[in-house]
């Protein structure tokens, strides 16, 4: 052997090669070895209890192997010892990442029970798989350490759920949450829109449609029937909105009041949903709904006249005609602004 090699040769021997046979790197190879079998037992077509039942045993060898790799080398952040940890996190890879899909979720949940079992079961069961009773101080180590567990997974599935809460009822996250104990606001992260907005502006566009540059008469009808306008445009506006369980918490209300020779329309949505403010919050948009004269020729052809058409001539009149006389038309217009109120209309 070269002489200026032999150095870092023994020491490559010694990294590689354990110093005995109960030690972490044992355990390692053994997982290293169960995963070639497995590879082997799946090229040479081996059932597939075979090629599984080799696959798991080079899990499990491996979150032992490096759980006790970070307790032999003393691997400990801040004092806290993760070797414990480390294994329940490869153990849980394992068990939830071959299911496919959302695995996520089970995974981290049960990550923190599963790690307080690779502490306790060493603790309570020998090696020939006998219970056996450990110390007090284990016991109330084990008891603080399975309750800090049970506290860690209880706020993994907090958070998950109140993603899908956020996922199904987007509103909530428009909210203010300066009063909550357990959300927390990022300081600059914008501030996102509140579905109600979207249904405000869904409306405005329906109500444009059925009631702008209508004839005036048929207008007056509409608004005299606005409780079932009310109904037919909550339908519609839901109909018009992603499908979510958020939408049957929206209630759109209409409301009138007379403006000069018009009528003032009041268009609210109401959010029936829980709010951190107090008797809950609604938008409201207002539109202005004004008849505005345009000509109408009687003994015509029957159609309707166009709105905004321009005033006839009377010196070019024809004298065997009828003459004509001026029609009310509707006209629409709504604020941009759609502010937010407390509590109830």
């Amino acid at each position: 052997m070269i002489p200026p090699l032999r150095p870092y040769v023994t020491s490559l021997k010694t990294s590689l090669l354990p110093q005995s046979a109960f030690s972490w790197l044992t355990v390692i190879y053994m997982s290293l070895i169960s995963w070639l079998m497995s590879g082997i037992s799946r090229y040479l077509g081996a059932s597939p209890f075979t090629v599984g039942l080799m696959a798991t045993l080079a899990w499990i060898f491996l979150a032992l192997g490096v759980g006790w790799a970070f307790e032999a080398k003393r691997i400990k952040p801040f004092g806290l010892s993760i070797g414990p940890w480390v294994s329940g996190g490869i153990l849980c890879l394992f068990l939830f990442g071959s299911w496919g899909g959302a695995w996520l979720q089970p995974a981290l949940i049960t990550w923190p029970l599963v790690s307080f079992l690779v502490v306790a079961v060493p603790n309570l069961l020998s090696w020939e798989l006998q219970p056996k009773r450990p110390s007090p101080a284990v016991r109330q180590s084990l008891a603080l350490l399975l309750g800090f567990s049970l506290l860690l997974s209880s706020w993994f599935q907090f958070y998950f759920r109140l993603q899908t809460w956020l996922q199904d009822y987007p509103s909530l996250i428009a909210d203010t949450f300066d009063r909550s104990a357990f959300v927390y606001r990022i300081p600059g992260q914008a501030m996102p829109l509140s579905a109600g907005v979207s249904y405000l502006t869904q409306a405005e566009l329906l109500i444009k449609d059925q009631v702008h540059n209508k004839p005036w008469p048929g207008v007056e009808r509409w608004l005299l029937n606005l409780r079932g306008q009310q109904h037919n445009l909550q339908s519609q506006v839901q109909l018009s909105q992603p499908a979510s369980p958020e939408s049957s918490l929206w209630q759109i209300n209409l409301g009138t009041a007379t403006q000069g020779n018009g009528y003032r329309l009041n268009i609210q949505a109401v959010w029936l949903g829980p709010s951190a403010l107090d008797g809950g919050y609604y938008f409201e948009k207002v539109c202005d709904i004004m008849p505005v004269a345009q000509p109408a020729a009687y003994g015509g052809t029957g159609a309707s006249p166009r709105p905004n058409a321009p005033l006839p001539d009377p010196a070019n009149a024809d004298p065997s005609r009828p003459a004509a006389v001026s029609t009310a038309w509707a006209q629409v217009r709504c604020q941009l602004e759609t502010p937010l109120h407390q509590g109830r209309p």
